[in-house]
């Protein structure tokens, strides 16, 4: 029977272990999520801290069950004791910060109170670690070791129940404040969990010896134990849950979705693998196999199931979490999955100018589109010889035009020694074509000469890559959209991190508003002007520069087919002319130094050697000009912003704005 009783205890330790585990795998993630996604919110910071008392109390539990003397035990019981003197402190302080959450205006009495608590909790820290007035010398068993009580440990415990209480009625009288249902409901779920902390951390062996003298460990003892450790786990993921809503500026659709995937993927799965490992030898006796074997097996199971299994109950916890939202959300998903970017539709269109160019067996091939009256090259495939050579071709104007009178888009024009096709879409009556753009193929003789197969092989690829433009142009209203709302909402949510009762003066007009929400206003406007020259003709310190939110970029939406990245495009070129001295140019006049610097850099895309020898300096001194020129356009930049808000701002108002100029147009542009 003893042996049984023996076995029996042995359990429920080894249950008591993988429970006390769990919880620092808990306190441990909650923590790490708190301090990446709300570490400025002061009430996420100060519950941060009392999940970090709770994580040194309980990996002191757990190393605790594997020490072998009572040296040991004592060292780690009393690092122990920084987390339990601690938590006092930790309580009061994110009791304070929820009240303070309600606008309740902290006086000097509990100010006073924190400081007092704070003083306590270090003296009893310093104590607990070199002292022996709280505690004193190790019992050291097998199963269970603790300190035992000194002196002053009732008077600690008094300190920390005086604590707690008022920790509590802090955060009563916040539930008190609250004017809303939905308020007072977080208030609840933080309520629910608080007393977590305080029951997780005493030291109740102490008390218990102290009571009845238990020096042997018990089954009751370790079911107690267990059942208060599962409770713990459960109610500081409640709290964690709460306290991640205290602050957050995204809709609770995000926060829930965040934290629940967060959970799932990090604390579940490192639960399990530590479950499994513990299990480890247990199944290393019944197999009669390596450790190593099992362990390593064991942890990759572990992994690749939760992954796994994840990605199958993806469905079912995006149900759960989204509720009335799952239809808008998964909408949201199909656009991201269908969405043809920048870079997607240049990999399509150079996927089938190879494919044309090995049919034809010619070696170089262009997709241009139309952007206003320009062409813009959207995908090449050939020599940089044949690149420069298209772009440097003055005939495109007219081949467009010639594009756009032309009736039978299946016959070839030739150009440039080049093969033209239109790319036509036609509209919803089937009537009139819109000309989209042209694309060229190097021409094998004079005249076009086609077979039967390359024609019918060249006229599905030709719809493809029409059909790619035209869901390109049809994507890109979605991003103008996208661009037009986000900004409202940015500022939206702003206007929620405000104190509502202090009065700040400000310039309150649109056209003030509207610059004051403006990229030119960034300390970093200037090194942003730059990334987006070294990408002028693609790349993503373009397509995703700041400067996308420029008013002067919204405003030439409409003439780059609503494509962000060619607006900004027009707007830097624009500015690039407006810095242009007046006359023809001239490489060796001072008022053409830096014009002449930006555009043989940035525009024509050479080498730094070269622009150094064409303007007579040395490479050292020509990035020394190439700084002042780009700070140059960022002012130019800057006065077209001002010029385009006055503008928007006066003919809101009725007044006749002045008109710019503009700029000149080049008849190909690559992209």
């Amino acid at each position: 029977m003893w042996a049984i009783l023996t076995d029996g205890t042995r359990l429920l330790a080894f249950a008591n272990v993988l429970v006390l585990s769990i919880v620092v795998i808990l306190a441990f993630s909650l923590l790490a999520y708190h301090f990446t996604y709300s570490f400025r919110v002061s009430v996420a910071r100060r519950f941060s801290l009392l999940l970090a008392c709770i994580m040194i109390v309980y990996v002191s539990e757990v190393a605790l069950t594997r020490v072998d003397n009572a040296a040991s035990a004592e060292r780690w019981l009393r690092f122990e004791w920084i987390g339990i003197a601690l938590v006092p402190t930790a309580y009061y302080l994110f009791s304070l910060a929820v009240l303070a959450t309600t606008n309740f205006r902290v006086g000097r009495g509990r100010q006073v109170i924190a400081i007092g608590i704070g003083v306590i909790s270090t003296i009893s820290v310093f104590d607990a670690i070199y002292g022996q007035a709280i505690v004193q010398d190790v019992v050291f068993t097998p199963l269970i070791s603790y300190l035992v009580a000194g002196p002053l440990f009732w008077a600690f415990a008094a300190f920390f129940a005086l604590a707690a209480l008022l920790s509590l009625h802090n955060v009563l009288k916040a539930r008190s404040r609250c004017l809303t249902a939905n308020s007072r409901k977080r208030i609840n779920f933080l309520l629910l969990g608080f007393i977590a902390p305080g029951v997780g951390v005493f030291p109740y062996f102490i008390v218990l010896s102290r009571l009845v003298g238990a020096a042997e460990p018990s089954r009751l003892l370790f079911g107690l134990s267990i059942v208060g450790n599962l409770a713990v786990a459960v109610m500081i993921v409640i709290m964690s849950y709460t306290v991640a809503y205290f602050g957050a500026l995204t809709p609770d659709r995000v926060v829930r979705y965040r934290m629940v995937r967060f959970l799932l993927r990090g604390p579940a799965v490192a639960i399990l693998a530590i479950l499994a490992i513990q299990t480890v030898p247990t199944i290393e006796r019944a197999l009669g196999l390596p450790r190593d074997i099992v362990l390593f097996s064991v942890i990759t199971g572990v992994i690749v199931g939760g992954q796994l299994f994840l990605s199958i109950s993806k469905r079912l916890v995006d149900r759960l979490i989204y509720r009335e939202d799952r239809d808008e959300v998964a909408w949201l998903r199909e656009i991201d999955r269908h969405l043809l970017t920048t870079s997607d539709l240049r990999q399509f269109l150079e996927n089938h100018l190879v494919a044309m160019c090995e049919l034809l067996r010619v070696q170089s091939g262009f997709v241009a589109s139309v952007v206003g009256s320009d062409l813009i090259l959207e995908a090449m495939v050939g020599s940089a010889e044949a690149r420069l050579a298209v772009v440097a071709n003055p005939g495109w104007s007219e081949t467009l035009r010639r594009a756009f009178r032309q009736e039978n888009v299946h016959a070839p024009m030739s150009e440039g020694g080049y093969w033209l096709w239109p790319l036509q879409e036609k509209s919803e009556d089937g009537g009139l074509t819109l000309t989209l753009g042209l694309l060229g193929i190097e021409a094998r003789t004079t005249a076009p000469i086609l077979s039967v197969e390359e024609i019918h092989v060249l006229d599905s690829m030709l719809e493809r890559i029409g059909s790619a433009l035209v869901d390109r142009r049809l994507q890109q209203s979605v991003f103008v959209t996208l661009r037009s709302i986000i900004p409202d909402i940015e500022r939206i949510q702003s206007m929620r991190t405000m104190v509502p009762y202090l009065e700040v003066e400000s310039d309150t007009s649109p056209a003030g508003a509207m610059l004051e929400l403006s990229p030119v206003n960034s300390p970093e406007f200037e090194a942003w002007v730059k990334d987006a020259l070294s990408h002028y003709w693609g790349g993503p310190k373009l397509s995703s520069s700041p400067l996308l939110g420029l008013n002067t970029v919204n405003r030439s939406l409409e003439r780059a087919d609503d494509d962000p990245t060619k607006a900004l495009r027009l707007v830097l070129g624009s500015a690039l002319e407006r810095l242009r001295p007046e006359g023809k140019q001239n490489f060796t006049a001072p008022e053409w130094l830096l014009y002449n610097i930006l555009e043989m850099r940035f525009i024509q895309g050479r080498r730094v050697r070269e622009i150094a020898d064409r303007l007579a300096m040395s490479e050292s001194d020509l990035y020394r000009k190439q700084r002042v020129a780009i700070g140059h356009l960022a002012r130019v930049l800057s006065e077209m912003e001002v010029e385009q808000v006055t503008q928007a701002n006066g003919k809101s108002s009725g007044a006749t704005p002045p008109q710019t100029p503009e700029p000149e147009r080049l008849p190909v542009r690559a992209a």
